[in-house]
């Protein structure tokens, strides 16, 4: 592991700079103005007539530099952000001169590309004019750069919420077992002893909801259960679930039950959801080899899948997603191409391609399991790319997360017509969200001046059944002013 010594006169962007070193070493740990690291980079500035030079060093084993120069804003917000932009540039400049490296997103490190595309349009570009900027400016591969600007385009098709729509999310934060990369806040079910609380709690949670949003006078535009896993409950506890979000499900334009692992569906299960009026639901195999699914404990076989999938067909449901991970331990891209021809098959009509991401909650992060490389890993997102367009579907949600092999991303494809509305406003932050359940966050969107206020639940399974009552006054807090 490479400790690097950061010496920079704004510490308050050391965690930026950390996250570029990290673009190309992925697990170098930091100094903040100390030394004795292996590498020292050396930040310094200097400001004179309107200009704001910006120079990056790097020693020890290394050797680069790099100098930035640009006008200093008189915007006190737009100067921070360009700032925090400028030295982040400058030392990715030096990162590239000493490693030879050309990651395909370039200097991006946040999570939400497609923001910048939507910036550069505010500003009167065409999108086209803001693809070909975001590739210059952050150093971002054409093809990258091209995937961008198809997500804006299929998202421009798409109805925007309107200031007073809303979507519904409810938490079902258990499983039946953990998967090794999973670094959600989630409890597996064990002998159910939490269910019944926990559904108690949702009820209770959930019908101050559906006054509240009578009583504001929101409109109901999508619905999203997931997880966990929310087929992990029985068919009951689902039917209790949704029944007491039927008010909104009722007049939704959207609503999605993640049915997640396949060994915890079964025809009374999609009978109830079916029943609700849930029109997609999303069956997630990862991968097409039961030597990996046992690696990485899902617990269930792809005959399961298959049968779970074939079912669910059988009982009416038309729109169904699945997902895949790429770079997962052990394979290789033979083995995704193999994953890849198999989902082909069975032919849903959305797919996300994920990029595996370990993060150091997960049970992955602490073992010493092969991992593909990340040449090999950027293949495989490649040919799930070149898959889904195979099949006509469109990219239409991209985001990117820490620690992801190869410095990619997981997209969201699907058929014409068939894009859901919950991820896209999501990603992008730009719908209200009203989130039920253990860990749940509503959000409060003003685009106007974009602003978002949020009012989190607690993680804590048994705290959250516990408080109940306190979860759902944070969301009336939230919705206690009509504008921001």
């Amino acid at each position: 592991m490479t400790t690097v010594s950061l010496m920079t006169p704004t510490p308050q962007f050391a965690n930026d700079l950390a996250d570029v070193v990290r673009i190309f070493w992925g697990n170098a740990a930091f100094l903040v103005n100390e030394t004795g690291g292996g590498v020292t980079v050396r930040h310094t500035e200097s400001a004179q007539n309107g200009l704001r030079a910006c120079r990056m060093e790097m020693t020890g084993g290394y050797a680069g530099a790099m100098e930035n120069v640009r006008p200093v804003s008189d915007d006190p917000l737009l100067e921070k952000r360009y700032h925090k932009r400028q030295i982040k540039q400058a030392l990715y400049g030096v990162m590239k001169q000493v490693t030879g490296e050309n990651p395909p997103w370039g200097s991006l490190t946040g999570i939400r590309p497609t923001r910048l595309v939507y910036e550069a349009m505010s500003r009167g570009l065409s999108l086209a004019e803001a693809e070909k900027e975001v590739g210059e400016i952050f150093d971002v591969r054409a093809d990258k750069a091209r995937l961008l600007s198809e997500i804006v385009e299929v998202q421009s098709s798409l109805p925007p919420p309107g200031r007073r729509d809303v979507d519904l999310y409810v938490g079902i934060p258990f499983c039946v077992s953990r998967c090794a990369y999973c670094s959600f806040l989630s409890g597996e079910v064990g002998r159910g002893k939490q269910l019944p609380p926990y559904v108690d709690a949702l009820e209770t949670e959930m019908a101050g909801v559906m006054h509240l949003i009578a009583e504001k006078g929101l409109r109901p535009r999508a619905f999203y259960m997931g997880g966990g896993t929310p087929t992990s409950l029985t068919a009951a506890m689902l039917g209790r679930v949704l029944t007491a979000a039927r008010p909104f499900l009722d007049r939704a334009a959207e609503v999605t039950v993640e049915a997640g692992r396949p060994d915890t569906i079964d025809a009374d299960k999609l009978r109830v959801i079916r029943d609700h009026g849930a029109g997609r639901i999303s069956i997630n195999p990862q991968t097409a080899h039961d030597e990996t699914l046992a690696l990485i404990g899902r617990k269930h076989t792809v005959a399961q899948t298959e049968e779970a999938y074939a079912l669910a067909r059988k009982m009416g449901f038309s729109h169904i997603n699945m997902d895949l991970i790429a770079g997962l331990p052990g394979e290789n891209l033979e083995m995704f191409l193999k994953t890849l021809a198999w989902s082909r098959a069975l032919a849903p009509e959305s797919l996300t391609v994920h990029t595996l991401s370990i993060k150091r909650s997960s049970l992955l992060h602490l073992w010493e399991a092969e991992l593909p490389d990340g040449t090999m890993v950027s293949r495989m997102v490649d040919e799930g790319r070149r898959e889904a367009q195979a099949r006509g579907m469109r990219p239409y949600y991209l985001y990117r997360q820490k620690h992801m092999a190869g410095n990619l991303e997981n997209v969201g494809y699907a058929l014409p017509g068939r894009a859901c509305l919950y991820n896209v406003d999501m990603m992008e932050e730009t719908g209200n969200v009203l989130a039920v359940g253990a860990g749940a966050i509503s959000k409060r969107v003003n685009p106007l001046i974009g602003r978002i206020e949020r009012a989190p639940n607690v993680s804590e399974i048994g705290h959250y059944i516990q408080r109940a009552d306190e979860m759902l006054e944070r969301k009336r807090a939230l919705w206690s002013f009509d504008a921001f």
